[in-house]
């Protein structure tokens, strides 16, 4: 399941550049639950893994120049502040600044992992992200998502999405 909101504004055409931050995995760390019929594994650097696909998926859209999450890292180490602390304060401003963007996309996950029963194995992938413009301070857009599928390796599934709710997102952006 695909939830998309847009917020944007037509005539407004200042967001040109974009970054999408490492997503808030902090939900799904040291998730393990042990038993004699489930065991659910979570992928242990989901919020790597989740802002990389985004980012590739946001820049095959075209729509903005998309800083690569290697510039990401080098400006804000530059900076000499940690990304997840920058996305925590919510100061879109100052991300704006250190990074030379218009908007940055934040993310946080509630299910990247492998649940394995005794008859199959199921992957989950869950998380929301929004895109926020880091002059006004206001939301431009946001997706939610929460997909489950047997047999499916979680890192597939998250691709497979990913890519379904850019696409949604351009058809509702258009």
């Amino acid at each position: 399941m695909i939830t998309i909101n847009v917020n944007l504004d037509s005539s407004d055409r200042s967001v040109k550049t974009l970054a999408v931050m490492r997503f808030d995995d902090k939900l799904i760390q040291n998730e393990a639950v042990k038993g004699l019929i489930m065991k659910t594994i979570s992928n242990p650097d989901a919020g790597k893994t989740l802002a990389d696909m985004m980012t590739d998926e946001l820049r095959r859209w075209g729509k903005y120049r998309i800083l690569s999450r290697s510039e990401v890292k080098s400006k804000i180490k530059a900076g000499d502040i940690k990304e997840e602390n920058l996305v925590k304060l919510k100061d879109y401003a100052a991300l704006g600044k250190i990074l030379n963007v218009d908007a940055v996309v934040i993310g946080k996950i509630y299910k990247f992992g492998l649940s394995n029963m005794t008859v199959y194995q199921r992957g989950n992938v869950s998380f929301t992200a929004e895109c926020i413009d880091t002059n006004k301070g206001k939301m431009l857009w946001s997706m939610e998502t929460n997909e489950s599928a047997p047999y499916k390796d979680e890192v597939d599934l998250a691709i497979k999405i990913v890519k379904e709710a850019v696409e949604k997102l351009k058809k509702e952006t258009e």
